[in-house]
């Protein structure tokens, strides 16, 4: 019976159990299913998919004991089918698919869903954290977006847009930042009368590349800038412009350092500065006198005490132990009351803080050193320690004179004295705290006018602060503040011109001072090291070398693989990378003969010295043209003046103006004073032709040196020359006349004559350069060019004959420099057929007659000289046969031909013993070519 009740209570527990089951399946089976996050969140109007967290799926809460093979969140799809037999006999296997195929999802720092896809660009700065700077770029960056993107939005008169990318032409100022290949993220704003800029960059690692995981680093070099205008009323545009690099250790609080002058890397402050060395040298080292005067030094330590807070300052006299010498000094010539260095000499001041002469403060105690000197006359002075690292190793302390030209240590440049002082006029007192650079930043305002009372103008003042901090390890350690230090310069111009017809008037003044610089000469290496004496890895520049303003630099700097070697500023007037003087020339067939020297296109094309123009600065180059090695300032740094003229339009195409320059250098007694007049000409006459006449005649005193770089001849060329600036006008009369008629009154017929006469007549009676060489009375150049040719058509034939006769003379400055002159004259018959209408034939012939004129070959045949007298005679002869048509949606133009040559050089030759008499020695040249060229038009 018992058994019978207790089976009966089991039936009866076992079907409440099911019965309780079976409702609770119901009101699931009511519900609507829960999908989790799965799809969302919806708040308001919108659905949003921001990080939740697992959470827990009610109708999935199952005790059972059998293994879920599923996750919770499909139980409601399968339930407790949660595994199948897998048979693939009617549904064939399909292969796995990657979940990342059509990418990641990614989220904001707020949580917020962004999309779904890939990470192309990511830079990231986390501090206080070990590698906390990151950089990181995919491959489809630069594989699907060219290394540049672009987002970007507007309403109404407001826009926006955000630039990330690896070459970004950038310009703020000329003066504060000017690059053509940006590396970096650039942000701008415009509105009606509001604009503004951001940039930023790590510029030590930009990463340039693919980085298949994030470029992280401890130490780096960062960029900001940015600059922002005001429209103020209808004429008036006012701007403020701020850029700033600076080092940066992650390791630190970003608040703990100063965010412009920056912080010291682990490199810079992991170990204590335990010597430093001034250098004082003369200026203006070439003319042998004058140099730094050293009245008196001194020297104040300051020491801290970590426990307390405390600090100490000790003289010169508290740290030198008795009866010893400290600082050691080298070099240097004793003079009543100083020390001089002229010339090559210098004066060396070794302070080494382990001698056994300093009995001062120990240096992990030590935050600042300031010296305190009295100078005079042209110094300059220079900084060196054991902690500024260069291409060579460290020499060990002291250093001396000629220690510094064997080893050359890394040195730093504090101070230049203002102009070549040789009386000691310019006594004063300096004083310069020891640090190293930790950031460089150049800040400024602008001001443009349009049209205000009829005149136009703008201006610009700039300051350049240079920071040092003195390396501690323990404040280094605590991330505590360095002491600061800078040096500041300023540079300032203002634009004057109206134009009120037939008067026209322009000004320009400018100041920019020798230390004037936007150069970061401390960008940091992974471990925070610098190499202060190597410009292309350790300086970076906010104002680049562009002269032809293509998109490569001319100089190479940090984040450059090469410089620009292909440099030829206004001789590209088509705009194709290619010079105009030797146009044939590409990086796939390389030309390295300008087109004035190869037969059948020197016709067309003259010499680059029968150019004209206006050089104010007086280096025998004309401006327009000119490449230096120098950043592309609107002027120079190390230069104050003003430039002025006022003119007179006598016609439209008739203009005279008088002009005044007087420029100063601030580093040497040198001045560039010009007064000049310029007369222009250029009228067409229907019926006759066009007729130029450019005429420019100056008195000068020009003592600035302005040296130059060649143009590039040729795209393979392996480097540019330095042309230095002689100084041929130190006290001259400079003319450059050029006339040119272009007579084209009889169709078919052209008739060009170009006259080009320049002239240097110096003033002085003993002329030298600026290396004292004797320097010709009168220099000259005298180009005259004259050609004729004509085209006749006969149908599909075409004859084009020509003439051109070509004298050049040119006497050179130097008096141990041989003159030049000579002429050329050029015969050619170009004919030309077509076959059919894709396929003609040309040939042509040009004869060629050399002559040197300097050469005395009368007197060569009396001395017996058996050497070439520099005459040549040149015959040509080509045909080409050129096929054009259309192939696989390309224009192919394919062309067969051949160049035979003939070139005789004239020559004495010594016929019997003792007989000399000119003769005629031929060689041959031929070109053969089958070339096929591949167009879209």
């Amino acid at each position: 019976m018992a058994s019978a009740l207790g089976l009966w209570a089991n039936r009866n527990e076992l079907g409440g159990f099911f019965l309780l089951l079976s409702l609770l399946l119901g009101v699931g089976g009511l519900e609507a299913q829960d999908y989790g996050s799965r799809l969302g969140t919806q708040r308001g109007g919108e659905v949003s998919f921001e990080p939740r967290g697992p959470g827990v799926l009610f109708g999935a809460l199952d005790p059972s004991v059998r293994k879920w093979y599923v996750p919770q969140e499909l139980y409601n799809e399968y339930q407790w089918r949660q595994w199948e037999y897998s048979n693939y006999a009617r549904q064939p296997y399909q292969r796995y698919v990657n979940t990342a195929l059509e990418g990641n999802y990614f989220y904001d720092i707020y949580g917020h869903y962004v999309t779904r896809g890939w990470l192309v660009y990511d830079w990231h700065q986390d501090q206080p954290q070990a590698l906390g700077s990151s950089i990181f770029k995919d491959g489809r960056f630069n594989d699907w977006f060219n290394n540049l993107t672009v987002s970007s939005d507007s309403e109404g008169q407001f826009s926006y847009a955000i630039t990330v990318g690896n070459e970004i032409r950038t310009t703020l100022t000329p003066m504060t930042f000017s690059k053509p290949r940006f590396n970096g993220l650039q942000m701008d704003f415009a509105a009606d009368k509001y604009q503004a800029t951001i940039i930023a960059s790590r510029i030590s690692d930009p990463a340039t590349g693919v980085t298949p995981q994030p470029a992280r680093v401890s130490n780096s070099t960062s960029l900001i800038g940015g600059r922002a205008t005001v429209q103020v009323g209808d004429f008036i545009t006012l701007g403020g412009t701020l850029v700033d690099a600076r080092n940066a250790n992650t390791g630190l609080d970003v608040f703990s350092g100063d965010l412009i002058a920056g912080s010291l890397t682990a490199g810079q402050s992991s170990t204590p500065v335990t010597a430093i060395a001034m250098v004082l040298s003369d200026d203006s080292p070439e003319d042998g006198i004058g140099g730094a005067a050293l009245f008196s030094h001194d020297i104040l330590i300051t020491a801290r005490n970590f426990d307390t807070e405390l600090e100490t300052v000790f003289t010169l006299q508290q740290v030198v132990r008795e009866g010893l010498e400290w600082p050691v000094i080298f070099g240097g010539f004793p003079k009543e009351g100083f020390t001089a260095a002229d010339g090559d000499e210098r004066i060396v001041l070794n302070y080494d803080f382990k001698s056994p002469a300093y009995v001062g403060p120990d240096p992990l105690s030590i935050v600042k050193v300031e010296f305190d000197y009295v100078l005079a006359n042209d110094f300059k002075v220079e900084m060196w320690s054991n902690k500024q690292t260069g291409r060579r190793s460290t020499p060990a302390p002291p250093i001396t004179n000629q220690i510094i030209e064997e080893s050359e240590p890394a040195l730093i440049v504090l101070q230049r004295a203002e102009g070549n002082v040789r009386d000691i006029s310019n006594l004063q007192r300096v004083r310069y705290e020891y640090g190293l650079p930790t950031a460089n930043m150049v800040g400024g305002f602008t001001i443009e006018g349009k049209d205000v009372f009829g005149f136009d103008f703008n201006g610009e003042w700039d300051r350049n602060l240079r920071f040092f901090q003195y390396p501690n390890p323990a404040i280094f350690s605590a991330s505590g503040n360095h002491e600061i230090s800078s040096l500041h310069a300023d540079a300032y111009f203002f634009n004057l011109s109206r134009q009120q017809y037939p008067w026209f008037g322009f000004f320009e003044g400018y100041s920019i001072a020798e230390d004037y610089s936007t150069t970061a000469a401390f960008v940091v290496d992974h471990s925070g090291d610098i190499l202060y004496d190597s410009p292309t890895t350790a300086f970076y520049e906010f104002v680049d070398d562009n002269d032809d303003q293509d998109r490569l630099p001319d100089w190479v700097r940090r984040g450059q693989s090469v410089g620009d070697n292909i440099v030829f500023p206004g001789w590209d007037e088509n705009n194709d990378f290619i010079s105009d003087f030797n146009q044939n020339d590409n990086a796939t067939i390389p030309n390295s003969l300008p087109d004035y020297e190869e037969p059948f296109l020197r016709f067309a094309v003259d010499r680059p010295e029968f150019l004209f123009g206006i050089d104010l600065n007086n280096n025998d180059w004309i401006d327009r043209f000119e490449d230096d090695v120098l950043p592309d300032y609107l002027y120079k740094a190390d230069r104050r003046g003003y430039n002025a003229f006022v003119g007179l339009d006598i016609a439209p195409d008739v203009r005279l103006l008088l002009g005044r320059v007087d420029e100063r250098m601030f580093s040497q007694q040198r001045a560039n004073e010009s007064t000049y007049g310029l007369f222009t000409f250029d009228r067409n006459w229907a019926g006759f032709g066009r007729v130029r006449v450019f005429e420019m005649l100056k008195r000068v005193k020009d003592t600035i040196p302005d040296d130059r770089r060649a143009p590039t001849p040729f795209l393979t060329a392996p480097a540019r020359p330095l042309v230095p600036d002689i100084l041929p006008a130190a006290d001259t009369w400079v003319n450059s006349s050029f006339i040119a008629v272009d007579h084209l009154a009889v169709p078919g017929l052209e008739l060009t004559s170009k006259l080009k006469y320049d002239f240097y007549h110096q003033v002085l009676d003993d002329p030298r350069d600026l290396n004292e060489r004797p320097l010709r009375d009168f220099t000259s150049f005298l180009g005259v060019i004259n050609k004729a040719s004509y085209t006749a058509e006969w149908g599909s034939f075409l004859l084009r004959p020509g003439l051109k006769s070509e004298y050049f003379r040119q006497s050179e400055f130097l008096q141990e420099e041989e003159p030049r002159q000579h002429w050329a004259g050029i015969a050619q018959v170009l004919a030309q057929t077509r076959l059919t209408p894709n396929t003609k034939i040309e040939t042509g012939l040009e004869l060629l007659r050399f002559r040197d004129l300097v050469a005395d070959e009368d007197d060569m045949l009396a001395r017996g000289v058996a050497v070439e007298t520099g005459d040549l005679t040149s015959t040509q002869v080509a045909v080409q046969l050129s096929v054009t048509s259309g192939y696989l949606g390309y224009i192919l133009t394919t062309q067969v031909g051949l160049r035979v040559g003939r070139i005789g050089t004239e020559r004495i030759r010594e016929a019997a013993p003792g007989v000399f008499e000119k003769g005629s020695k031929g060689r041959s040249e031929t070109t053969s070519f089958i070339t096929v060229f591949a167009g879209v038009e």
